[in-house]
């Protein structure tokens, strides 16, 4: 068990290695001078070379990269070009943002999905499932801002019952977390759905039901909890993508969370900030991931006898 804890968080740090290399590429991608950026475009060439000998961009590329891991180690992401503040306090103020929104469109997702997908497991090859899969399948197709861009329209124009946009309470956090519920739903409702249907198929449930065993029993007691691990693989990378920001969302109930920050971002070519977003994202996928491959210890006997 030990052994299989350290191989994975072993594993996790050469991965966030790889994404510091990758989130430093993205400076050199982004078709823009950082310093002409900075100081304007009638600069002089003086000016602008001073502030590339500033930022470090006249050193070699090797130099820069080690320079960016030295910054990182000490908790230093840079200064935006456009707000003209740390990184760090950045991501923090929106990162305060989109927790609330992420945790309710996460927990959406679920309710939804989970129960649907054990309902339609239950019932396959019946006009119910057919039916939902159909819906689920529906969901699957439709853009998440078109979505948001319907139930603004009905529930927040036509019927006032919630907020046009911005995150002022309680209510404001139904109808984008619903936008993301729905979609991210069918996922897991599929998802589900074919674990649970693999799991029916094994011989100890044909040997629970022959044995007398009920319907509600052998669903609840041997099916739900094995065919679950696939979707609780799925649920922990999940959470970090929607902390790590949900751009279209955000922008489209004008939610100013990391997903807005890092389309803003995007649009002003602030390579700080970009580079910032996409680690914070790549981290908190690695890092719940990590902690799924953890919780795989407790939920899987044969991992505790590696």
């Amino acid at each position: 068990m030990l052994s299989y804890i350290v191989r994975r968080v072993i594993g996790s740090l050469i991965v966030l290695l790889l994404i510091t290399a990758i989130a430093f590429a993205l400076a050199y991608l982004v078709p823009s001078d950082p310093a002409r950026m900075i100081a304007g475009v009638h600069a002089s060439a003086a000016t602008l070379a001073e502030i590339r000998h500033k930022l470090g961009l006249d050193k070699p590329v090797p130099v820069q990269y080690v320079d960016y891991l030295g910054r990182l180690l000490r908790g230093n992401l840079g200064t935006s070009f456009i707000y003209d503040r740390p990184v760090v306090s950045l991501l923090k103020d929106k990162f305060l943002a989109t927790l609330p929104l992420a945790l309710a469109a996460w927990l959406a997702e679920l309710l939804i999905g989970i129960p649907l997908g054990i309902y339609t497991a239950r019932r396959a090859r019946r006009s119910a499932d057919y039916l939902v899969s159909a819906l689920a399948l529906v969901g699957l197709s439709m853009p998440v801002f078109w979505l948001g861009l319907i139930l603004l329209y009905w529930f927040g124009f036509k019927l006032p019952i919630f907020p046009l946009g911005g995150h002022t309470g309680f209510m404001s956090l139904v109808l984008p977390s619903l936008t993301i519920g729905i979609v991210g739903a069918a996922y897991y409702l599929r998802l589900l759905k074919s674990s649970m249907l693999e799991v029916m198929g094994n011989d100890y449930i044909r040997t629970a039901r022959a044995k007398g065993a009920g319907e509600r029993r052998v669903v609840w007691r041997h099916v739900v909890p094995n065919a679950v691990i696939p979707v609780i693989t799925y649920a922990g990378i999940d959470i970090g993508i929607l902390m790590g920001g949900l751009i279209m969302t955000e922008y489209t109930f004008n939610w100013n969370g990391i997903g807005a920050l890092m389309y803003e971002a995007l649009q002003q070519s602030d390579i700080p900030v970009i580079m910032g977003t996409v680690l914070l994202a790549a981290v908190l996928v690695v890092l719940f991931n990590l902690v799924v491959d953890v919780l795989y210890v407790f939920l899987d006997p044969r991992i505790r006898c590696d």
